[in-house]
C-alpha cells in the first residue's frame, strides 16, 4: 500500500476542500429544485423526501461554506475536515433517499424515471470534480444511496425491456468507470503532491546552501578586508622610520634658515639677498613636507570607490617617492629615476600608488644588506599600454616560485617581518585596472613589471 507524507495528504485535503465549493453549488441548486419540484407523490413520501431534500440541502451549505473557508485561510481550513466529511455524508445520503423515493412510489411513470436517472447522472458527474479526491466517500455515494437502489428498481419494475435494460448496463458501467478513474486520479494528484513537496524541499536546501555560501563570502570578504588592513599596517610600520627622516630632514633646514634670519635681523645692515635665499629655502622644504604628507595620506586611502582618472606617469612615481626617497638616501641606496615622460595611464591613482610603494619597500628590504645597493625605475610606451618597471640589484626571485609570491600569505621574509599580502594584493588592484603586474625571469637581477593601459 503506497504511503504518502503527511504534507501530502494536506495538499491533497486542500484540494479536495477547494473542489467542494463548486460540487456544493451544484447539490444547493438540485435540493432547492427537489423541494418545490418533488418526485415523490404517495404522501407517505412526501414528508420524508422533503426532510431528506431539506438535510442535504443545509448540509451542502455548511459544505460550501468550509470550502470558502480553506481557499481563503489554506491549512487552517482544515480543522473542519471532519464536519465536512459529515456534511457531504448528510447530503449524498439526502440524494439517495429522494431518489429511491421516486422510484417506489406506485405512480412511477417513464417521464419520472428519466428525470430521476437524469438527476442521479448529473450530481454523480458533479460530484466526481470533489469526490475523486476521496474514493471512499466516491464509493458511498455512488453504490449505496445514488444509483444502486434506484437502477435495481427501475429494473424490477420494468423487467425484460430494452431501454431499462441498456439504462440499467450503462449506470453499472458509469459507476465502475468514474470510481476507477477517480482511484488513477487519486493517485496522480499524490504523484503531482510528492513531486511538488521534493521540489520544495530542493529549493529550501538550495536556498540554505546558497545563503551559506552568502555567509561564507560575506566571511571571506571581511577576512579580506582585515588582511589588507593588516597588510597596509605592515607596509605603515615599515615607512614609519623612513617617513620620520623625510620629515625631519626638512624641518631641520627650515629650523637653521629660521635661525640665520633671526641673527640677520640682529645686524645693523640687512642684507635682503641671505634673507631672500633663506625665505625660499624655508618655502621650498615646506613644500616637500606638503608632499610628503600629501603622499602618506594617499597612501592611508583606501581609493576603492575613486573615478578611474587619466594621470601622469610621473605624478604616480614622484609621489610614491616622496615617502621614500630618505630612507633610499639614509641606507645609502642608489635610486634610478626615470627620465621624464608625457605619458598617462586610466587608473585610481591611490591604488596605483600603493602597489608602487609595495614594490619599492620590497625591493629596499631585499637590498639593504648587499654590498652593491640600487633600485632603477624605467617607463616605457608599448602602444596600448605603459610598462613601469622597478629592478634592484639583487641576485632576482628563483624561477620556481614566481607564481607562489603572488599567493596571498607567502612571504620569503622572516616571521614577524611580513604579512605575505602585499604582492598578492598588489596584483589584485592592477588586474582590477585590466593590467598586468609579473616577474621578469629574463633580467638577472630583481625586476617586477606594471603594465597598465594607456
Amino acid at each position: 500500500m503506497r504511503v504518502l507524507s503527511q504534507s501530502v495528504l494536506n495538499s491533497l485535503a486542500l484540494d479536495f476542500h477547494r473542489r467542494s465549493v463548486a460540487a456544493s453549488v451544484g447539490f444547493i441548486v438540485v435540493f432547492s429544485l427537489l423541494l418545490f419540484i418533488p418526485i415523490a407523490t404517495t404522501p407517505v413520501y412526501i414528508p420524508i423526501h422533503q426532510i431528506a431534500a431539506v438535510c442535504a440541502l443545509c448540509a451542502s451549505f455548511v459544505r460550501l461554506y468550509i470550502g470558502l473557508k480553506v481557499m481563503k485561510e489554506g491549512m487552517p481550513g482544515l480543522r473542519f475536515r471532519k464536519l465536512h466529511a459529515a456534511v457531504i455524508l448528510i447530503s449524498t445520503t439526502g440524494l439517495g433517499i429522494v431518489c429511491t423515493l421516486g422510484f417506489w412510489d406506485p405512480l412511477n411513470s417513464d417521464s419520472k424515471i428519466f428525470i430521476t436517472s437524469f438527476l442521479i447522472s448529473a450530481i454523480m458527474a458533479g460530484s466526481t470534480s470533489s469526490l475523486a479526491l476521496n474514493p471512499r466517500v466516491q464509493a458511498y455515494f455512488l453504490f449505496v444511496v445514488g444509483v444502486i437502489p434506484g437502477t435495481v428498481l427501475a429494473f424490477s419494475t420494468h423487467t425484460g425491456e430494452l431501454p431499462y435494460n441498456v439504462w440499467t448496463i450503462f449506470i453499472f458501467t458509469f459507476v465502475v468507470y468514474v470510481y476507477g478513474n477517480s482511484k488513477q486520479f487519486y493517485l496522480s494528484m499524490a504523484t503531482r503532491y510528492e513531486v511538488e513537496e521534493a521540489l520544495q524541499v530542493e529549493k529550501q536546501n538550495l536556498t540554505m546552501a546558497l545563503q551559506k555560501v552568502e555567509t561564507t563570502q560575506e566571511e571571506l570578504l571581511a577576512q579580506t578586508a582585515r588582511a589588507e588592513y593588516s597588510a597596509k599596517l605592515a607596509s605603515l610600520g615599515e615607512m614609519a622610520g623612513g617617513i620620520a627622516h623625510e620629515i625631519n630632514t626638512p624641518l631641520n633646514v627650515i629650523l637653521l634658515s629660521v635661525e640665520q634670519q633671526l641673527d640677520l635681523l640682529q645686524d645693523a645692515e640687512i642684507n635682503k639677498t641671505l634673507m631672500r635665499e633663506a625665505i625660499e629655502k624655508v618655502q621650498s622644504t615646506t613644500n616637500r613636507i606638503a608632499a610628503i604628507v600629501r603622499g602618506l595620506r594617499t597612501f592611508a586611502r583606501d581609493g576603492a570607490k575613486d573615478p578611474i582618472e587619466v594621470v601622469p606617469v610621473d605624478t604616480l612615481i614622484e609621489t610614491t617617492l616622496s615617502l621614500c626617497l630618505e630612507k633610499f638616501k639614509l641606507n645609502d641606496i642608489e635610486l634610478r629615476r626615470p627620465q621624464a615622460s608625457h605619458l598617462t595611464v586610466h587608473c585610481r591613482p591611490v591604488q596605483i600608488s600603493q602597489v608602487l610603494l609595495n614594490l619599492l619597500n620590497n625591493a629596499f628590504e631585499a637590498i639593504r644588506e648587499l654590498p652593491q645597493k640600487w633600485i632603477a625605475i624605467e617607463v616605457r610606451d608599448l602602444g596600448s599600454s605603459v610598462e613601469i618597471r622597478i629592478t634592484d640589484s639583487g641576485h632576482g626571485i628563483p624561477e620556481d616560485i614566481h607564481h607562489e609570491i603572488f599567493r596571498p600569505f607567502y612571504t620569503t621574509k622572516e616571521i614577524g617581518k611580513g604579512t605575505g599580502l602585499g604582492l598578492s594584493i598588489s596584483r589584485g588592484l592592477i588586474e582590477a585596472h585590466h593590467g598586468k603586474l609579473f616577474i621578469d625571469s629574463t633580467n638577472p637581477n630583481t625586476s617586477f613589471v606594471i603594465q597598465l593601459p594607456h
